[in-house]
């Protein structure tokens, strides 16, 4: 990563973690009063939420901040915070509509709470594991809204952040959310790039980019000017954050990405690159593709996918369509936003979006 993105990234996530951490010691001292198992639940939360990850939207928060002119620094650390633990608790339902078991290198709430849960006979286990992530999560979800809440600005702003969030960041994803699991199920001759894009517009770009950019510049108070700009940049460039994720998904490390390597598949996920080596393959390749797409993904189907995609220029077709959005969103970013630093900033992390190996 590029200097100027990388010194400031790693200082805003470092301020934003510090920020949670405060947030769940006082959670964790006002809980022991009230009873231990609500407690032991957030001491799984605070865990949970500093173990890792991109801690890209918090960032965005504070880069949308910074673009409308905000100075005060300690409250949109707060707000992105907020943001932040927002995000985890997406996460946890990402993780629970996926069955995935791993995330940033440790498991899912629901796989820690299926094995943990040793006073409940094991038959129950699984019922119990889902309900406990669930409620836990709903305590993620309202701690988010507290962080936002409490962070200080003029309280109309509040409120409209708010709004946001709710909007771009939860309406947007579910629907978002409903036609990749829609498509997940539907014959992958059906499928069409069209519809997929439509959905990581409403789930990534809107939710991790455009909201995010658009929360910071409203409590900045006077951001809203920078709307336009901030929404097609972070259209563009959470496409192309999507369709990384998809490469690294099929391609990437488990020990870098902290993910399983083929969930995608073994959810019967219709990525941009699945589909076209679906479509530019023989008879033979799409019926390995058929048969991986939402089945069991052993070693060597997986690796058998990875070849397909590779052979018929899936992987590079995602590669150049990542990279057109990059384009275009940086081409946005120049024209548009007055503050050079955080054009700067901007414009390094939309190259790093197509760089980046996690």
């Amino acid at each position: 990563m590029p200097n100027i993105f990388q010194d400031e990234f790693y200082r805003v996530t470092r301020l934003v973690n510090e920020e949670i951490e405060r947030f769940f010691d006082q959670k964790l001292a006002s809980t022991k009063k009230t009873d231990r198992h609500i407690h032991a639940m957030v001491e799984v939360l605070k865990e949970y939420s500093l173990r890792g990850g991109k801690h890209i939207r918090p960032f965005l928060t504070w880069c949308g901040y910074r673009v409308a002119g905000g100075k005060e620094e300690g409250k949109i650390i707060r707000a992105a915070a907020g943001v932040g633990l927002l995000h985890f608790y997406i996460l946890n339902l990402d993780d629970m509509a996926d069955r995935d078991t791993l995330r940033h290198g440790g498991p899912t709430l629901e796989e820690y709470y299926k094995t943990a849960l040793t006073n409940i006979p094991q038959k129950h286990r699984d019922h119990y594991g889902r309900s406990f992530s669930e409620i836990a999560g709903a305590l993620l979800n309202t701690y988010a809204y507290e962080l936002v809440r409490t962070s200080g600005f003029d309280p109309k702003d509040i409120l409209e952040a708010l709004g946001i969030l709710n909007k771009e960041m939860f309406e947007d994803t579910a629907a978002g959310w409903l036609i990749h699991m829609h498509q997940n199920w539907q014959n992958v001759a059906d499928a069409t790039e069209e519809e997929f894009i439509k959905g990581l517009n409403l789930v990534t770009a809107q939710y991790t980019f455009v909201g995010p950019l658009l929360i910071g510049a409203t409590l900045a108070g006077t951001g809203k000017k920078y709307f336009p700009a901030l929404r097609e940049f972070g259209l563009h460039v959470g496409t192309a954050f999507q369709i990384q994720d998809d490469i690294l998904g099929l391609f990437g490390d488990k020990t870098v990405t902290g993910k399983a390597v083929g969930n995608d598949l073994r959810e019967g996920k219709k990525t941009l690159l699945i589909q076209y080596a679906y479509r530019h393959g023989n008879s033979h390749e799409r019926e390995v593709v058929e048969r991986a797409l939402g089945g069991s993904v052993d070693e060597k189907t997986l690796i058998q996918v990875q070849q397909i995609v590779q052979k018929t220029g899936g992987l590079e077709h995602g590669k150049k369509l990542a990279k057109g959005y990059v384009e275009k969103g940086i081409e946005i970013i120049k024209t548009s936003l007055p503050d050079k630093q955080t054009q700067e900033i901007l414009f390094e992390l939309a190259q790093f979006i197509i760089e980046r190996k996690y």
